[in-house]
């Protein structure tokens, strides 16, 4: 069966028709061709006429014209926008947008700009001037495209960390209410980020030198600090000059958290690098729980556990590879107070329990990585004296050497008769060995046992992997603000895109799918667009089965030609 078409000539004109005919051969079993239907004349038969009829036929079998080939005008990523909107819903970022601006005479539409930035961040991270070319490029259901300005973008920055505890407590408790959750155990700790562009300093400016986690010290830097609930929430974070030190942190966050949540107490649990005499007495005195890392070779008491723990698990037969030991243990507390305006320096005894951890792959790996040093060590300083300089100068050059190395202790280096004289301090490597392996809390917690205590104080870690999605996937860096109010707007738009994250991550807990994966996954659900009889259509790629998985763990509908 196909379409012929006909001519005949009549009264001195040519005349032509289309006819859907078919063939066949007769009894002689000659081939012939019989007319099915007359479509009528070529010069009244339209080309929209012939795609009508087309797709009338391909109806039939379920097709249609445009599954036939042919060019699409536009092709925009939807499958991962359309996740991140029930995401955002679920949170009721919207609503609490919305309360927040009524207090402003803003008249732009704010809550598109905040869905920019935030699903920008998560999708494709990257400027805010690029930002713009990056909308073109997916598809956010009513969001207009020529109504999101670059300026627009800034003034949504400044919008956020002008109501940044609003904002942020809302969103707290829309996580506990949603996990049914509290906040009575947080997980605290700090982290830095360095700025690349080259700007002069202003009076009182965020950005400094200071202890810096990227080894960047040749570059200013912000402080932050991250708060995390017992189900690993990010419900707050926290934004210091760049030479502030972890530990003078500890008062301000633990008291704000109490003052936004009202709660009357918390159990803090952070790193060995907020222990100080005087957060321990702040906490103490204040009631407060705490779960601290504490440093085995800082005081003597912690010697002395750690020696213990290590005899106590050597009489153990056979000799396990994980171990843990708890001892209570009178603590001296040194801090400061003001008497007769001046500083004085006091201390007090405290009874803590002390609880130290043994893995026996850690103490392998610390071993080998130390003696390996030594040795590179070693064959350095060897060439560092055979240097035709001053003896003088190579001293200086192998203290350097062992300083940057942080091998200092290991090595005794003296000048003797115009000599350098180089020897392994045998005494600190014996003394390092006892501790490899071995970490030490100290908490005032007396209601869990040691094994609990020591999982709480190890769930620290879902802090420093945020830390590392807020650096990587998240791009929390390179930073090129300049001004204050941006820089703090900045980090608030990664913490919120973060918080976004971790809701999508842990509907999808039981795939143990990243949600870095499942979006890579989801972008693949387009929305084309193309036009057919001089109108623009739309159409949208079919899920696939892993797809299908992730939007029901999210409890999304899959997306559809309507939910455009």
């Amino acid at each position: 069966m196909f379409i012929k078409k006909s001519a005949s000539k009549r009264n001195g004109r040519v005349h032509e028709t289309y006819q859907i005919v078919e063939s066949y051969r007769d009894e002689n079993k000659k081939t012939k061709q019989r007319i099915l239907l007359h479509l009528g004349p070529a010069d009244k038969f339209l080309k929209q006429d012939i795609n009508s009829l087309l797709n009338g036929l391909l109806k039939v079998k379920g097709m249609n014209l445009s599954e036939l080939g042919g060019e699409f005008d536009s092709a925009k990523s939807f499958g991962q926008i359309w996740a991140l909107l029930h995401l955002w819903n679920e949170l009721k970022l919207s609503q609490t947008i919305a309360r927040e601006k009524e207090k402003t005479n803003i008249e732009f539409d704010l809550d598109s700009h905040l869905k920019s930035l935030i699903f920008n961040r998560i999708d494709d991270p990257c400027s805010k001037l690029k930002l713009l070319t990056w909308l073109e490029t997916v598809h956010i259901p009513g969001l207009e495209r020529n109504l999101i300005r670059y300026e627009y973008l800034l003034r949504t920055m400044d919008f956020i960390i002008s109501h940044k505890k609003e904002i942020e407590n809302r969103i707290a408790h829309r996580f506990m209410s949603i996990f049914d959750t509290d906040i009575k155990l947080c997980f605290y700790d700090i982290t830095s980020t360095y700025f690349e562009a080259d700007s002069s300093l202003v009076e009182d400016d965020i950005r400094q030198k200071g202890y810096t986690r990227d080894h960047r010290s040749d570059r200013e830097q912000i402080v932050i600090g991250v708060v995390m609930t017992q189900d690993n929430i990010p419900i707050a974070h926290y934004t210091f000059p760049g030479n502030t030190a972890d530990r003078s942190t500890v008062k301000e966050v633990v008291s704000d958290i109490k003052k936004r949540f009202r709660v009357k107490s918390v159990t803090l649990v952070a790193d060995k690098g907020m222990v100080s005499g005087k957060n321990l007495k702040f906490l103490l005195d204040n009631g407060e729980d705490f779960i601290l890392g504490e440093s085995v070779r800082q005081t003597v008491t912690a010697k002395e556990v750690i020696a213990e723990a290590a005899s106590e698990r050597k009489d153990k037969a056979p000799v396990s590879k994980s171990y843990v030991y708890e001892s209570n243990k009178e603590k001296t507390i040194n801090f400061e107070i003001e008497e007769d305006g001046k500083i004085k320096q006091k201390k007090v005894r405290q009874d803590l329990r002390y609880v130290a951890c043994y893995n026996d792959e850690v103490a392998l790996k610390k071993y080998s990585t130390r003696m390996k040093n030594v040795v590179s060590c070693l064959e350095e300083i060897e060439i560092i004296k055979k240097k035709n300089i001053s003896v003088s100068d190579k001293y200086f050059q192998i203290k350097s050497y062992l300083s940057k190395k942080h091998l200092t202790r290991f090595f005794d280096a003296e000048i003797i008769n115009e000599e350098i004289q180089v020897r392994k301090n045998e005494e600190s490597l014996r003394q390092e060995e006892t501790s490899d392996g071995w970490f030490l809390i100290i908490t005032s917690k007396s209601d869990l046992d040691k094994e609990s205590i020591v999982e709480k104080y190890k769930d620290l870690k879902c802090i420093e992997h945020g830390f590392f999605e807020l650096k990587h996937s998240l791009e929390l860096r390179p930073n090129y603000h300049w001004t204050q109010q941006r820089i703090l707007a900045h980090v608030m738009i990664c913490f919120m895109s973060f918080q976004l994250s971790v809701l999508f991550e842990k509907r999808l807990k039981s795939i143990k799918l990243s949600w870095e994966k499942a979006v890579a996954k989801l972008r693949r659900i387009s929305i084309v667009e193309w036009t057919a009889e001089n109108r623009k259509r739309q159409g949208l790629v079919k899920c696939d089965e892993d797809q299908l998985t992730i939007f029901n763990l999210i409890g999304c509908s899959k997306p559809n030609l309507k939910s455009l």
